[in-house]
């Protein structure tokens, strides 16, 4: 049988774990959407599968804010390293997100892998419309080519609900970039 002291501190317990566990609940959405990566498999007009990820930049070295990667799942596909990815929404509003393929290897590495492309979010201003579809003309290696790729409503509903992220000035040489908070949009 547990002692008096034992009875105790099991009830001091019980209410910090409900309180934590309430508190994790609670967290506002913004916060856990920075945390979560997301990722979707997509079609394009061809019948190719891409992958599709939506995350936050996590490496100091590289300017903060949302990224939009695309990788390629099916054999024999490959994303253009220097064109803009193009979105359009169903009223003829457009987006052009600069391409940032870079970031996807270390500094100073030359070959990108052919099957996958990153984008900044950060030109997806303001963002589509929630109710709008949005098509992908997603850069490809041929003479300017681009593959049409529909966005799912789960897709065009994340974009439109991305959060402002902290930005950062350019990163120093140590690597290290200071943050400061975003304006709200």
């Amino acid at each position: 049988m547990p002692s008096t002291t034992q009875r105790r501190g099991r009830a001091r317990v019980v209410p910090l774990l409900m309180a934590l566990l309430v508190g994790l609940l609670l967290l506002p959405l913004p916060a856990r959407a920075a945390a979560d990566l997301e990722h979707w498999t997509l079609i394009d007009g061809s019948g190719h599968r891409w992958g599709l990820t939506l995350f936050e930049q996590p490496d100091p070295n590289h300017p903060a804010g949302w990224r939009l990667r695309l990788t390629a799942l099916s054999p024999g596909q490959g994303a253009d390293h220097q064109r803009p990815l193009l979105l359009r929404d169903g009223l003829g509003a457009g987006w052009s997100l600069p391409n940032r393929s870079e970031e996807l290897v270390p500094a100073g590495t030359e070959l990108i892998p052919t099957g996958s492309a990153q984008f900044d979010l950060g030109a997806l201003t303001p963002r589509p419309h929630e109710a709008l579809p949005l098509l992908l003309e997603v850069p490809t290696d041929g003479q300017g080519q681009t593959t049409p790729v529909m966005l799912p409503p789960a897709i065009v509903l994340a974009l439109h609900g991305l959060p402002p992220v902290a930005t950062a000035d350019p990163p120093n040489p140590a690597g290290r970039a200071a943050l400061t908070a975003a304006s709200p949009a």
